[in-house]
Protein backbone atom coordinates (compact mmCIF):
# COMPACT_ATOMS: atom_id res chain seq x y z
CA UNK A 1 0.00 0.00 0.00
CA UNK A 2 2.50 2.27 0.50
CA UNK A 3 4.46 1.74 -3.06
CA UNK A 4 0.47 2.57 -4.14
CA UNK A 5 0.37 6.06 -2.14
CA UNK A 6 3.08 7.54 -3.25
CA UNK A 7 2.56 6.54 -6.98
CA UNK A 8 -1.01 8.42 -6.24
CA UNK A 9 0.03 10.76 -4.41
CA UNK A 10 2.52 11.68 -7.61
CA UNK A 11 -0.43 11.73 -10.24
CA UNK A 12 -2.36 13.78 -8.15
CA UNK A 13 0.64 16.21 -7.09
CA UNK A 14 2.65 16.81 -10.23
CA UNK A 15 1.92 19.64 -12.23
CA UNK A 16 0.84 18.79 -16.12
CA UNK A 17 3.16 19.63 -18.75
CA UNK A 18 0.14 20.94 -20.84
CA UNK A 19 0.55 22.17 -24.33
CA UNK A 20 -1.65 23.14 -27.36
CA UNK A 21 -1.86 20.37 -29.93
CA UNK A 22 -2.35 21.44 -33.95
CA UNK A 23 -2.03 17.75 -34.69
CA UNK A 24 -3.57 14.69 -33.12
CA UNK A 25 -1.45 13.36 -30.67
CA UNK A 26 -0.02 9.46 -31.17
CA UNK A 27 0.66 7.95 -27.62
CA UNK A 28 4.66 8.66 -27.94
CA UNK A 29 3.51 12.17 -28.38
CA UNK A 30 2.50 12.70 -24.53
CA UNK A 31 5.28 12.06 -21.55
CA UNK A 32 3.59 9.25 -19.47
CA UNK A 33 4.43 11.21 -16.09
CA UNK A 34 3.29 14.85 -16.85
CA UNK A 35 2.44 15.08 -20.19
CA UNK A 36 -0.98 16.45 -21.40
CA UNK A 37 -2.32 18.04 -24.80
CA UNK A 38 -5.40 20.17 -25.42
CA UNK A 39 -7.08 20.07 -28.83
CA UNK A 40 -10.20 21.26 -30.09
CA UNK A 41 -11.53 18.34 -31.91
CA UNK A 42 -14.55 16.60 -32.92
CA UNK A 43 -14.76 13.15 -31.96
CA UNK A 44 -16.88 10.31 -33.91
CA UNK A 45 -17.56 6.76 -32.02
CA UNK A 46 -18.95 4.14 -34.27
CA UNK A 47 -21.06 1.50 -32.43
CA UNK A 48 -22.20 -2.09 -33.54
CA UNK A 49 -25.86 -2.75 -32.09
CA UNK A 50 -26.21 -6.19 -30.72
CA UNK A 51 -22.96 -7.64 -30.59
CA UNK A 52 -23.97 -9.77 -27.96
CA UNK A 53 -26.86 -11.19 -29.06
CA UNK A 54 -24.54 -11.83 -32.44
CA UNK A 55 -22.46 -14.03 -30.39
CA UNK A 56 -25.46 -15.66 -28.88
CA UNK A 57 -27.03 -16.75 -32.20
CA UNK A 58 -23.61 -17.45 -34.06
CA UNK A 59 -20.76 -19.20 -33.87
CA UNK A 60 -18.09 -17.01 -32.12
CA UNK A 61 -15.86 -17.31 -35.75
CA UNK A 62 -19.19 -16.40 -37.71
CA UNK A 63 -19.76 -13.06 -35.03
CA UNK A 64 -15.90 -12.54 -35.04
CA UNK A 65 -15.49 -11.87 -38.64
CA UNK A 66 -18.78 -9.60 -38.68
CA UNK A 67 -17.28 -7.83 -35.83
CA UNK A 68 -13.99 -7.41 -37.52
CA UNK A 69 -15.60 -6.33 -40.73
CA UNK A 70 -17.91 -3.90 -39.11
CA UNK A 71 -14.92 -2.15 -37.39
CA UNK A 72 -12.80 -2.46 -41.10
CA UNK A 73 -15.60 -0.15 -42.47
CA UNK A 74 -15.66 2.48 -39.36
CA UNK A 75 -11.68 2.51 -39.31
CA UNK A 76 -11.45 3.21 -43.58
CA UNK A 77 -13.96 5.50 -43.71
CA UNK A 78 -12.77 7.75 -40.75
CA UNK A 79 -9.65 7.47 -42.28
CA UNK A 80 -10.74 8.57 -45.52
CA UNK A 81 -11.83 11.66 -44.79
CA UNK A 82 -8.89 12.32 -42.23
CA UNK A 83 -9.93 11.11 -39.04
CA UNK A 84 -7.23 10.12 -36.38
CA UNK A 85 -8.15 6.41 -35.30
CA UNK A 86 -7.42 6.16 -31.34
CA UNK A 87 -9.00 3.97 -29.51
CA UNK A 88 -10.89 0.80 -29.35
CA UNK A 89 -13.46 -0.56 -27.32
CA UNK A 90 -14.60 -4.07 -28.43
CA UNK A 91 -17.29 -3.80 -31.25
CA UNK A 92 -16.75 0.06 -31.10
CA UNK A 93 -14.16 2.54 -32.08
CA UNK A 94 -13.27 5.85 -32.01
CA UNK A 95 -12.09 8.72 -34.56
CA UNK A 96 -10.79 12.00 -33.51
CA UNK A 97 -11.06 14.75 -36.60
CA UNK A 98 -9.12 18.04 -36.27
CA UNK A 99 -9.40 21.71 -38.37
CA UNK A 100 -11.67 24.05 -39.82
CA UNK A 101 -13.75 21.30 -41.74
CA UNK A 102 -13.48 18.49 -38.56
CA UNK A 103 -17.33 18.84 -37.90
CA UNK A 104 -17.98 18.17 -41.99
CA UNK A 105 -15.46 15.37 -42.15
CA UNK A 106 -16.79 13.43 -39.29
CA UNK A 107 -20.15 13.56 -40.41
CA UNK A 108 -19.56 12.77 -43.72
CA UNK A 109 -17.49 9.41 -42.35
CA UNK A 110 -20.71 8.10 -40.73
CA UNK A 111 -23.10 8.67 -43.69
CA UNK A 112 -20.10 6.40 -45.63
CA UNK A 113 -20.03 4.06 -42.95
CA UNK A 114 -24.09 3.37 -43.31
CA UNK A 115 -23.85 3.54 -47.29
CA UNK A 116 -21.14 0.89 -46.74
CA UNK A 117 -22.91 -1.40 -44.22
CA UNK A 118 -26.24 -0.83 -45.83
CA UNK A 119 -24.53 -1.81 -49.91
CA UNK A 120 -21.89 -4.27 -49.16
CA UNK A 121 -21.28 -5.93 -45.71
CA UNK A 122 -25.23 -6.90 -44.95
CA UNK A 123 -25.76 -7.97 -48.88
CA UNK A 124 -22.83 -10.43 -48.12
CA UNK A 125 -23.48 -11.34 -45.12
CA UNK A 126 -27.04 -12.42 -46.49
CA UNK A 127 -25.85 -14.30 -48.97
CA UNK A 128 -23.50 -16.48 -46.64
CA UNK A 129 -26.31 -17.02 -44.06
CA UNK A 130 -28.88 -18.10 -46.91
CA UNK A 131 -27.27 -21.36 -47.67
CA UNK A 132 -27.89 -21.98 -43.93
CA UNK A 133 -31.94 -20.07 -43.73
CA UNK A 134 -29.98 -18.31 -41.43
CA UNK A 135 -30.56 -14.36 -41.16
CA UNK A 136 -28.57 -11.18 -39.37
CA UNK A 137 -28.73 -7.39 -40.27
CA UNK A 138 -25.95 -5.48 -39.31
CA UNK A 139 -27.50 -2.09 -37.38
CA UNK A 140 -25.57 0.57 -36.04
CA UNK A 141 -25.12 3.95 -34.99
CA UNK A 142 -22.33 6.75 -34.80
CA UNK A 143 -22.03 9.58 -32.19
CA UNK A 144 -20.47 12.51 -33.07
CA UNK A 145 -20.20 15.88 -30.83
CA UNK A 146 -16.91 18.69 -30.80
CA UNK A 147 -14.88 20.26 -27.98
CA UNK A 148 -12.24 21.43 -26.09
CA UNK A 149 -10.51 18.37 -25.20
CA UNK A 150 -7.27 17.34 -22.59
CA UNK A 151 -5.63 14.71 -23.56
CA UNK A 152 -3.13 12.46 -21.05
CA UNK A 153 -1.81 9.27 -20.57
CA UNK A 154 -3.23 6.51 -19.01
CA UNK A 155 -1.38 3.47 -17.55
CA UNK A 156 2.05 2.54 -16.48
CA UNK A 157 4.95 2.24 -18.83
CA UNK A 158 4.76 -0.27 -21.57
CA UNK A 159 0.89 -0.47 -20.96
CA UNK A 160 -0.32 2.44 -21.47
CA UNK A 161 -2.43 4.68 -24.27
CA UNK A 162 -4.30 8.13 -24.84
CA UNK A 163 -7.00 9.07 -23.08
CA UNK A 164 -9.32 11.88 -23.94
CA UNK A 165 -10.73 14.27 -20.97
CA UNK A 166 -13.80 16.53 -21.35
CA UNK A 167 -17.33 16.50 -23.14
CA UNK A 168 -16.84 16.11 -26.10
CA UNK A 169 -15.76 12.39 -26.19
CA UNK A 170 -17.49 11.20 -23.40
CA UNK A 171 -21.07 12.46 -25.07
CA UNK A 172 -19.95 11.06 -28.34
CA UNK A 173 -19.44 7.48 -26.75
CA UNK A 174 -23.16 8.20 -25.55
CA UNK A 175 -24.92 8.82 -28.30
CA UNK A 176 -23.29 5.90 -30.08
CA UNK A 177 -25.28 3.45 -27.94
CA UNK A 178 -28.70 5.12 -28.09
CA UNK A 179 -30.79 2.41 -29.69
CA UNK A 180 -34.47 2.90 -30.55
CA UNK A 181 -34.11 5.74 -31.86
CA UNK A 182 -34.36 6.48 -36.04
CA UNK A 183 -31.45 7.06 -38.00
CA UNK A 184 -28.08 5.69 -37.48
CA UNK A 185 -26.28 9.11 -36.57
CA UNK A 186 -26.87 11.18 -33.83
CA UNK A 187 -24.77 14.37 -33.24
CA UNK A 188 -25.27 17.47 -31.08
CA UNK A 189 -25.87 21.08 -31.91
CA UNK A 190 -22.12 21.56 -31.76
CA UNK A 191 -21.21 19.65 -34.57
CA UNK A 192 -25.31 20.93 -36.74
CA UNK A 193 -24.03 24.31 -36.03
CA UNK A 194 -21.13 23.92 -38.43
CA UNK A 195 -21.73 21.63 -41.49
CA UNK A 196 -22.01 23.12 -44.90
CA UNK A 197 -25.86 23.01 -46.62
CA UNK A 198 -24.51 19.63 -48.69
CA UNK A 199 -24.26 18.05 -44.93
CA UNK A 200 -27.90 19.41 -43.92
CA UNK A 201 -30.36 19.35 -47.41
CA UNK A 202 -30.44 16.30 -49.72
CA UNK A 203 -30.68 17.96 -53.16
CA UNK A 204 -34.25 17.54 -53.48
CA UNK A 205 -34.35 20.29 -50.53
CA UNK A 206 -35.39 17.60 -47.88
CA UNK A 207 -33.29 18.24 -44.18
CA UNK A 208 -30.88 15.29 -43.50
CA UNK A 209 -31.58 15.59 -39.90
CA UNK A 210 -34.56 15.25 -37.36
CA UNK A 211 -34.30 17.51 -34.27
CA UNK A 212 -34.76 16.35 -30.94
CA UNK A 213 -35.59 17.56 -27.68
CA UNK A 214 -32.95 18.61 -25.29
CA UNK A 215 -31.90 16.16 -23.14
CA UNK A 216 -29.68 14.84 -20.40
CA UNK A 217 -26.50 12.64 -21.95
CA UNK A 218 -24.84 11.31 -18.38
CA UNK A 219 -24.86 14.45 -16.68
CA UNK A 220 -24.68 16.84 -19.63
CA UNK A 221 -27.74 18.74 -21.22
CA UNK A 222 -27.80 18.84 -24.92
CA UNK A 223 -29.74 19.24 -28.14
CA UNK A 224 -29.54 16.54 -30.35
CA UNK A 225 -29.94 15.86 -34.21
CA UNK A 226 -30.40 12.33 -35.99
CA UNK A 227 -30.21 11.28 -39.49
CA UNK A 228 -31.12 7.95 -41.19
CA UNK A 229 -29.53 9.18 -44.76
CA UNK A 230 -26.17 7.73 -46.51
CA UNK A 231 -23.58 8.53 -48.77
CA UNK A 232 -21.54 6.44 -51.01
CA UNK A 233 -17.79 7.31 -50.21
Amino acid sequence: MDEFEAKLKDILNTPWDAQDARVVPRTQDVKQKDGAKRVEATYLYADLADSTLLAKKFKVEFAARVVRSYLRIAVDCMRAKGGHIRSFDGDRVMGIFIGDRRRNDAVEAALNIQWVVDKSLNPLIKARLDKQSLSWHVSQRCGIDDGNTFIVRGGARDNSDLVSIGSAPNIAARLSSVRGESGHVTITSRVYNFLLDRNKTAKNGESMWKKRDESAVGPHIVTTYSSGWRRTP
